[in-house]
């Protein structure tokens, strides 16, 4: 009779949580994240305490196996990864080892283990269906990407059916030099399920390697009409993004110009005109343009999160140059703001203006001949009448006499001396 009611209460344990888990997955069908988690975490407690319990019962490894799936799905794979690899490894029943032995390589990933990965699903191979080999297979190749090792991953996911493994598929091809071909295969399925967590990081990677050939891609997915709002601003966004690092700015404002329009108080709708704002101050041609769009990156920064770290390179530019054309301000700052616009923002014609301030505001001081050398850089067209000035006004400088070959040691000393000031004034404000 003992026997016969801890049975019973060992079987009512793992029904509750098996039908805990039922109602998790209903919940997540329909959208109900919240209430999905909750589930998930009450089927978790439910079967580890059958396991804890009854350690020698005949469904333990059911009780584990149920157990891990809850975990993962809470993401909890640090956790997960123990019940599922002692029911991988001591089950008689192969369905349950196949099954948990795939979801603890998915696991060991996401720790990133990639090398346990590779070895908890090696049994799959040999024992699992043709699904589970699939399924196996994919795993394998995402650990070998993981691992830096594209070509082994390609081969692994190539007799992968899981219409997943094309994104693994994709950035293998990218990462051997192949992003051409990473696009077609891309191109093939985009008339399939969107996944944005599969979508959104494989197009970024590829789109790096080359834009011309995903921003097409980008066009199609936000057209369908399975896609919302939010997912379609995202691919915008991102695209954006990607122009913007290859210096593509007139593209770089189509994009965020769509999200700003499509969505504008959403949270990719406040990024988007972040972006807008940094894109035109790095084309400001003038200082005279920049008052405005100071402002508006100021608005940005005052928003905090993502904005922050976009343009916070920016503001913090175009802050410093502003503190070195205040009327009481030294000249290396101005100088060395004049450098961070030409350096960091990349705008050439704000740097000019810039290092024109320098030359007028501070005649006669050793960087006024220094400016006059960037200038000639930035400027080589007029390069040549530069010079001339810098040899009519300043013919003793180190700067004028190092064009003739002259000077070198004088030349040396003052670039020390400029070096050690400037690392000071960079002190001060914090950059170091």
């Amino acid at each position: 009779l003992a026997s016969l009611v801890t049975a019973c209460a060992y079987y009512n344990g793992l029904y509750n949580a098996n039908r805990l888990a039922s109602e998790a997955r209903r919940a997540e069908r329909e959208g109900r994240t919240g209430e999905a988690r909750s589930l998930w975490s009450q089927a978790a407690v439910k079967a580890e305490s059958v396991v804890s319990r009854h350690p020698h019962s005949k469904w333990r490894d059911d009780a584990l196996l149920l157990q891990g799936t809850a975990l993962q799905r809470l993401r909890s794979c640090a956790v997960a990864v123990g019940p599922l690899e002692l029911a991988a490894d001591s089950s008689p029943d192969p369905k349950i080892r196949v099954e948990a032995a795939l979801r603890a390589g998915q696991c060991q990933l996401d720790i990133r283990q990639p090398d346990s990965a590779l070895e908890v699903v090696a049994p799959v191979l040999r024992d699992g269906s043709v699904q589970d080999q699939s399924e196996a297979h994919l795993v394998r190749g995402h650990a070998y990407l993981r691992l830096g090792q594209p070509a082994q991953a390609l081969n692994e996911l190539a007799v992968s059916t899981a219409p997943a493994a094309v994104f693994p598929k994709a950035l293998a091809l990218t990462r051997m030099g192949r992003a051409e071909e990473g696009a077609a295969t891309l191109r093939g399925v985009v008339a399939g399920p969107y996944d944005e967590e599969e979508w959104l990081p494989t197009l970024d990677t590829v789109g790096q390697a080359v834009p011309t050939e995903i921003s097409p891609i980008v066009d199609t997915l936000a057209k369908r009409e399975d896609v919302t709002l939010g997912e379609r601003l995202r691919l915008w966004l991102q695209d954006g993004q990607r122009w913007l690092q290859v210096t593509d700015t007139g593209r770089a404002d189509q994009r965020f110009l769509q999200v700003r329009k499509a969505g504008a108080d959403s949270t990719a709708g406040r990024m988007a005109r972040t972006y807008l704002g940094m894109v035109a101050a790095a084309r400001a041609p003038s200082w005279s343009d920049v008052p405005g769009l100071y402002d508006s990156l100021a608005a940005a920064i005052r928003q905090g999160g993502e904005p922050v770290r976009v343009v916070g390179r920016f503001y913090t530019v175009l802050s410093r140059a502003k503190a070195g054309l205040e009327s009481d301000s030294a000249s290396l700052g101005l100088f060395l703001a004049a450098e961070d616009v030409r350096d960091s923002l990349g705008n050439a014609r704000l740097a000019e203006s810039l290092f024109e301030q320098v030359v007028e505001r501070y005649p006669n001081t050793p960087l006024a001949p220094k400016a006059l050398v960037a200038l000639a850089l930035l400027r080589p067209a007029v390069g040549d009448s530069l010079v001339a000035v810098l040899r009519e006004r300043y013919p003793t400088s180190p700067y004028t006499l190092l064009l003739s070959g002259r000077g070198g040691e004088a030349y040396e000393a003052l670039e020390d001396s400029l070096r050690q000031a400037a690392t000071e004034v960079r002190k001060r404000r914090g950059r170091l």
